[in-house]
C-alpha cells in the first residue's frame, strides 16, 4: 500500500520516511537541472544531513536502456537502503526501473523488460517526489524505457513507489513550457483513463476529479504561475496518475511515443496534439455506449459536440503557448506512414474504439496539419 504525503512543504516528510526505514545510505535519482532549479537540492541538503547520498543524474531526458544499466550498476555497488527519485516523470521512471531491475537475479535487463513475469523480487523502499505537475509517474506501477528508439513499458506491482511526496512548492519555478507540457499530459491522461475500456468506478472518479481541477486551474498555473493554481495542478496530476494506474492510457499515448523518440517533441505536447484528432475519429466510429462516455468528457469542457470539443481543445493548447498542429513543430506530413508504422499496439488495447490503419492515418494527418 503506497503511503502518500501531499501538500505544501510536505517534502519535510522525507525525514519521517528515513526514520521509518532506518535509512543510512540513500541512492538519489534526479534531473541534472531540475534538482537545483526546483529548490529541492537546497532543501534536501538540510533534510538528508548525516546520511550517505549517492547521486545518479547522468542520463538522457527519456529513459534509455543503457542509462538504466548504468544506474543499476551504481546502485548495486553502493548497497543503498533507500531510493529517492526527485524530478519529472522520466526521472521517476528511471528510478523505478533501476530499483526493480537491480533486485532480480537475471542480469539480462532487456530480457526482463520484455518478460515482466521474470520479476520475482521487490526492490528496496522507493520514495517518488515529482517536481512537475504532469506525468503522475509517482502513482503508477509501470515505467517507460526506450531501447534503440523503440518504446517499451514495463509493468509490475513492484514498480509502484512505496512512498510519494507531492509538494507543489517544487513546481513553482518550472518554466512555462515545461508547465504547459506537464499540464496537458496530466489532462490527456485523465481523459484517456475516463474513456478507457479498462475504466472502473474508482478510476473514473480519480479522472473526473483531475479533469475538473485542471480545467479550473491550468490557465493561472501555466500563464500566471499562480501558486494556489499550481498547488491544485500538483494534486490533479497525482489523481491523473492514480487513474491511469488502474486503466493505463489509450490511443493518444499509443501514437505519441515516436513523436518524442524520433522528432524530439515533448511528451505532453505530443499527446495533447493527438487527443483532439483521436476524439474526433473515435467518436464518429464509437458505439452508443462510448459516445455517451465521450459526451460526458465533452460536457466538462462545456461542449455539445465533438467538433466543438476539438475547437476548444486546440484553443486550450494555444492558450498554454503550444502549437495546435505538429507541422508548426517541424513534423512533416511525409513522415505520416513512419509514425503510423510505429504506433504502440499495446496501448491501443484499452482504447474504446477499434482503430483501423486508415483511422490512424487520418488521426496523424489531422495532428500534423490541423485538418
Amino acid at each position: 500500500m503506497q503511503k502518500e504525503f501531499i501538500g505544501k512543504d510536505s517534502l519535510k516528510k522525507i525525514q519521517e520516511i528515513i526514520d521509518r526505514t532506518d535509512t543510512k545510505n540513500i541512492f538519489l535519482v534526479t534531473g541534472r537541472e531540475s534538482f537545483s532549479l526546483s529548490g529541492a537540492k537546497k532543501a534536501l541538503n538540510n533534510l538528508l544531513k548525516g546520511r550517505k547520498v549517492i547521486i545518479f543524474d547522468s542520463f538522457q531526458s527519456s529513459p534509455q536502456l543503457e542509462d538504466v544499466e548504468q544506474g543499476v550498476s551504481l546502485l548495486r555497488h553502493n548497497h543503498s537502503d533507500l531510493v529517492v527519485a526527485i524530478g519529472g516523470g522520466s526521472v521517476i521512471d528511471m528510478a523505478k526501473l533501476i530499483n526493480i531491475l537491480v533486485a532480480q537475479s537475471d542480469m539480462d535487463l532487456f530480457n526482463i523488460i520484455k518478460n515482466p513475469n521474470l520479476i520475482k523480487n521487490k526492490g528496496i523502499p522507493l520514495v517518488a517526489i515529482p517536481t512537475t505537475a504532469g506525468s503522475g509517474s509517482q502513482a503508477t506501477h509501470f515505467a517507460v524505457v526506450y531501447v534503440e528508439k523503440r518504446k517499451y513499458s514495463l509493468a509490475h506491482d513492484y514498480l509502484l513507489p512505496d512512498y510519494v511526496i507531492v509538494d507543489p512548492v517544487l513546481s513553482y519555478k518550472t518554466s512555462k513550457k515545461v508547465a504547459a507540457n506537464s499540464a496537458m499530459d496530466a489532462l490527456s491522461q485523465a481523459i484517456e483513463s475516463y474513456w478507457s475500456l479498462n475504466a472502473t468506478h474508482e478510476s473514473q472518479s480519480y479522472a473526473l476529479d483531475a479533469i475538473k481541477l485542471i480545467l479550473g486551474s491550468i490557465n493561472l498555473a501555466v500563464n500566471s504561475k499562480d501558486k494556489v493554481a499550481m498547488q491544485t495542478m500538483s494534486l490533479a496530476s497525482h489523481l491523473s496518475g492514480k487513474a491511469i494506474n488502474i486503466t493505463k492510457t489509450t490511443a493518444p499515448h499509443a501514437i505519441s511515443y515516436t513523436l518524442t523518440s524520433d522528432f524530439d517533441i515533448p511528451h505532453g505536447y505530443a499527446v495533447a496534439s493527438l487527443l483532439a484528432p483521436v476524439a474526433y475519429v473515435s467518436f464518429n466510429n464509437a458505439s452508443n455506449k462510448y459516445k455517451d462516455v465521450m459526451n460526458e468528457v465533452f460536457e466538462l469542457f462545456d461542449c455539445r459536440s465533438v467538433d466543438e470539443f476539438c475547437k476548444i481543445w486546440r484553443q486550450l493548447m494555444q492558450n498554454c503557448g503550444l502549437h495546435s498542429k505538429l507541422e508548426d513543430s517541424n513534423v512533416p506530413l511525409n513522415k505520416l506512414d513512419f509514425i503510423v508504422d510505429n504506433v504502440n499496439v499495446e496501448r491501443l488495447k484499452g482504447h474504446p474504439v477499434l482503430l483501423t490503419r486508415l483511422d490512424l492515418e487520418r488521426i496523424v494527418r489531422m495532428a500534423i496539419t490541423g485538418y
